[in-house]
């Protein structure tokens, strides 16, 4: 308030915090999905790559002809990458060869030995479902789209918080001047709602402009103002000020007719019972 003929409502904390909340939240999902798209999902399907090779092993293990010439036959292995592009990370050698410490399999087969000490030591998961963990191409596109609208919710949430917080609500001896809007003079306002003032704070203004046409304004003391008693409540003064210099139509919230009709019945109700309480105590007649 910068004086008593002028009540200005800036920008609150309530929506200054949800805004800033939002923008993280969208802008944490946007690198989020982005990194599994150029990263994460990638770089699973390699990883599941190398671990179907272990069990590829552990299967020409029981061949005796693999077993008997392993060295050779392992270094001749490529890792079983699938056919569909764009899967792996970029730079991958589809024709890499299997990992060298397969060469030291021996006895009864220890592919799974192998397989822990080798993702160990790579802090790769030990424990794959290959079918479950794998992620085909269009689940990959899938992380791109959602994080292209996550940056595009995140550029909306950014631009509101920036004009919300650039703007004021305002009213003066004039009249009142909404959100990044001109002045809308008191004798210019035809109708003012109020229905919901009391439970959102919101409040819409019908108005003729300087050309007769109707235009409509918003009170919002929520966004602008807010209604801490310890601030003054600068908002409430903000509507109680428009309110008092207004001559239009007011729409306030009004009770519906149906409960004026429950309340008559309970009503009659309860006068009837009382009559019928009456006529079974009334005394008995002397003979």
């Amino acid at each position: 308030m910068s004086g008593p003929s002028e009540i200005i409502c800036r920008p609150s904390k309530w929506f200054l915090w949800r805004a800033l909340l939002m923008l993280a939240m969208f802008g944490g999902f946007a690198f989020y999905f982005l990194y599994d798209w150029k990263i994460g999902y990638p770089k699973k399907n390699y990883i599941i790559a190398n671990y179907d090779a272990f069990n590829d092993a552990g299967q020409a293990w029981t061949v005796d002809e693999n077993r008997n010439n392993w060295k050779e036959y392992v270094a001749k292995q490529t890792l079983p990458f699938r056919d569909e592009e764009g899967i792996y990370p970029p730079g991958t050698d589809l024709e890499e060869k299997w990992p060298e410490i397969l060469a030291t399999m021996s006895g009864n087969g220890n592919d799974e030995e192998l397989w822990k000490e080798f993702s160990g030591e790579k802090a790769w998961p030990q424990q794959l479902d290959t079918t479950e963990d794998f992620m085909p191409a269009y689940k990959i596109r899938h992380q791109l789209i959602a994080s292209l609208v996550c940056f595009a919710l995140t550029a909306i949430a950014l631009f509101f918080l920036l004009r919300t917080k650039s703007r004021v609500m305002k009213v003066d001896d004039q009249g009142y001047y909404p959100p990044g809007g001109d002045l809308v003079p008191f004798d210019k306002m035809t109708v003012l709602d109020k229905r919901k003032w009391e439970s959102k704070g919101l409040a819409s203004l019908t108005y003729t402009d300087g050309g007769g046409e109707e235009k409509k304004a918003k009170i919002d003391g929520m966004v602008y103002g807010q209604f801490r008693e310890e601030d003054g409540a600068p908002a409430e003064a903000l509507f109680q000020k428009v309110l008092a210099n207004f001559e239009g139509e007011l729409i306030e919230l009004v009770v519906d007719d149906d409960d004026d009709d429950l309340e008559e019945e309970e009503a009659e109700s309860t006068t009837k019972d009382e009559i019928s309480d009456s006529a079974v105590n009334l005394p008995e007649g002397k003979d």
